[in-house]
């Protein structure tokens, strides 16, 4: 019987390629990197899923939305002036593409209001502007607390033109009372502005001519209303002004007083109502009566 021989360089190099297939296992090193598929509510895509941490976070990488107000992770967007992703924000989003990033403003946001103080009922003006690197087409709310009030409601809202200002007008009657104000815009808040609100303090005289011993009729009322409130009516002595009677505000927050005087002369009167927390320290336009002998 005839025996064939393999020779030995042979059997070592197939025991060389089985030891090799059984250490490398299945070939997957070609595969290509698995994606994050954006999540959809609707027939809307949301916003990119954010990637997961983690070792095998590595080989996931980010796939753009169909909304063409969103964009890569990788290239900060947003649909509005009023979204600032880092430093850059997006007025402009582009059909189909991420929108090209400009900067964010810097600097602060300046407010100011005019008059200050005001009478009840004035027409007020909020205006500013953003400082530093002023953005025109930039959204920005007005905010407001009410006397009496502990928190700030929106109440408006408007746009910056070309210079980065803005203003509000409040029509006449629509400011009363004390408040205060602020404005936001881009993530950035301005200061409190305190608005000092005086009361519309009527005084009217029954007559502006009299003799001694005739009585007078002082009466008027105040807006807005103070119903239940000391009011002071004041008479001008020597320079000085000088509290001749204390009447209270009736509940249409009206008042009178009879007087009579004792001497001819001309008398200047006028009415105070000291300030509260609906209003401030607010004083009527003065009345002079003429006595005669």
């Amino acid at each position: 019987m005839r025996r064939s021989i393999v020779p030995l360089s042979l059997l070592l190099a197939a025991a060389a390629v089985l030891w090799a297939l059984a250490v490398a296992g299945p070939a997957t090193a070609t595969s290509p990197a698995p994606h994050i598929n954006c999540m959809v509510s609707g027939p809307q895509p949301l916003t990119c899923c954010p990637l997961p941490t983690g070792a095998k976070a590595s080989r996931l990488q980010p796939v753009c939305c169909g909304n063409p107000t969103t964009c890569c992770l990788n290239a900060p967007c947003c649909a509005t002036t009023t979204c600032c992703t880092g430093s850059t924000c997006c007025p402009t989003p582009q059909s189909g593409t991420c929108c090209t990033p400009t900067p964010c403003p810097t600097g602060g946001l300046t407010i100011a209001a005019s008059p200050n103080p005001s009478s009840a009922g004035q027409k007020v003006v909020i205006s500013g502007g953003i400082m530093g690197s002023p953005v025109a087409g930039a959204q920005v709310v007005l905010w407001r607390e009410l006397a009496n009030q502990s928190s700030f409601q929106q109440v408006a809202q408007t746009a910056t033109n070309s210079a980065g200002k803005y203003s509000f007008t409040l029509k006449r009657g629509s400011v009363m009372a004390d408040q205060a104000w602020y404005v936001t815009s881009n993530g950035m808040r301005s200061s409190t502005v305190s608005q000092q609100v005086t009361a519309l303090v009527a005084l009217a005289a029954s007559t502006r001519s009299t003799v001694v011993g005739q009585t007078v009729v002082l009466h008027g009322h105040v807006t807005p209303a103070h119903a239940g409130q000391v009011v002071l009516v004041e008479v001008r002595h020597a320079g000085s002004w000088r509290v001749m009677a204390r009447p209270r505000l009736s509940h249409g927050s009206t008042y009178s007083l009879s007087h009579r005087f004792a001497k001819p002369g001309a008398v200047v009167f006028r009415v105070v109502l000291p300030g509260d927390s609906l209003n401030a320290r607010s004083t009527s336009p003065a009345v002079t009566v003429t006595v005669k002998q």
